[in-house]
């Protein structure tokens, strides 16, 4: 068999989800079978509307070529010309549809037009979780779900040494155990001015540590003049950017918690790599953040996404019983995560798909 991962031009810049999902696929499969991964770095210094034309028209061109059995794509798009390889997606989540507002309009419009075309293009269908399966379901009654796989993410290799070489920490003056950690696009979608007010609140009103701070890592994104005022770093937040992997280890390993308050996810990569950290997570209600929690003997401290009160017993929870409530973590079997199990699943998928009829 021979597969190539498509990766929808999500590794030629600052890598985020789909990147790293993109190219430590692309590293386990070619491990036990013939794999590639395509390379448009050549397009790296051009406009992103000029780089999106030319994707187009090499995935198409591709398709022709006929070397391969499987394409696997990505990051949305499925070309529209056939050659003999199936094709497969992966849809990461519906955000487009479901949260339109919380993305910009020309983002929403390409993505659902993306969607809409996959899932009629593709021969079978990866999702990240039941969540997702679900929502297609709801949204495209006239997918067959049995073309419509669940497949975990995986974690990245860093996060599974045993030892930590970064002084980040130390460089920046941050005491270990000291704050609780956001990392993401610091965007709407992640709901970051409702986080942001709720531990303004509880510093003005002496609810938590007076020395606990909130770091926060990740690019400004869509959405971000809604919260930018309360980045407020007399009040304990810290905001760094887009970091190294050693950073963010780090960071994670000796925070007090992971707040993960998105308003919408696909799956929810911050809390395996939270997981695999052994740190106590703090999560929004939503769907697929509970069903991560039910999956890992409902270890997390969940509250409810437009119920300030709600979370704010969290953050106090905490910052009081941290020792407590981290000596009792079991997040139970983690190695489902790592990308050697995430290939063998994939490749189980692309051998049914291949000897299918969809």
């Amino acid at each position: 068999m021979k597969v190539l991962i498509d990766d929808g031009l999500s590794t030629i810049n600052k890598l985020t989800g789909i990147g790293y999902q993109a190219i430590n696929l692309y590293l386990s499969l070619k491990k036990i079978i013939f794999c590639d991964i395509t390379d448009f770095n050549y397009l790296r210094n051009l406009h992103r509307y000029l780089r999106r034309f030319i994707y187009f028209f090499h995935s198409n061109y591709l398709v022709k070529k006929n070397i391969y059995d499987i394409i696997h794509y990505q990051n949305y798009y499925v070309p529209f010309l056939k050659g003999r390889a199936k094709q497969i997606v992966t849809i990461h989540d519906l955000g487009a549809f479901k949260f339109p507002e919380t993305i910009p309009y020309l983002y929403v419009k390409y993505n659902q037009h993306s969607i809409l075309n996959a899932l009629k293009r593709a021969n079978g269908i990866i999702v990240p979780s039941s969540s997702i399966k679900e929502e297609i379901s709801q949204f495209f009654s006239k997918v067959s779900p049995e073309k419509v796989f669940v497949c975990n993410n995986g974690i990245r290799e860093v996060f599974w040494k045993s030892t930590i070489t970064s002084k980040f920490l130390e460089s920046h003056n941050v005491k270990p155990y000291s704050y609780f950690f956001f990392i993401g696009s610091l965007s709407r979608r992640k709901n970051l001015k409702f986080i942001l007010e709720a531990f303004i609140k509880t510093k003005q009103n002496h609810i938590i540590n007076k020395d606990t701070q909130l770091i926060l890592a990740g690019q400004f994104w869509w959405g971000s003049l809604d919260f930018k005022h309360l980045l407020r770093e007399d009040l304990g937040i810290k905001t760094f950017g887009y970091l190294d992997d050693d950073a963010i280890v780090e960071l994670y390993k000796y925070s007090k918690a992971l707040i993960f308050p998105s308003l919408y996810e696909g799956f929810g990569m911050p809390i395996i790599e939270a997981m695999s950290q052994n740190i106590p997570i703090i999560i929004s209600n939503i769907p697929t953040s509970r069903e991560l929690n039910k999956k890992h003997n409902n270890q997390m401290l969940e509250f409810e996404i437009d119920n300030q009160e709600s979370f704010i017993n969290q953050l106090k929870k905490v910052d009081k019983d941290y020792d407590i409530i981290k000596q009792r973590l079991d997040y139970g079997d983690l190695s489902i995560y790592h990308f050697n199990k995430i290939a063998e699943e994939h490749l189980r998928i692309y051998k049914y798909v291949l000897n299918s009829d969809f």
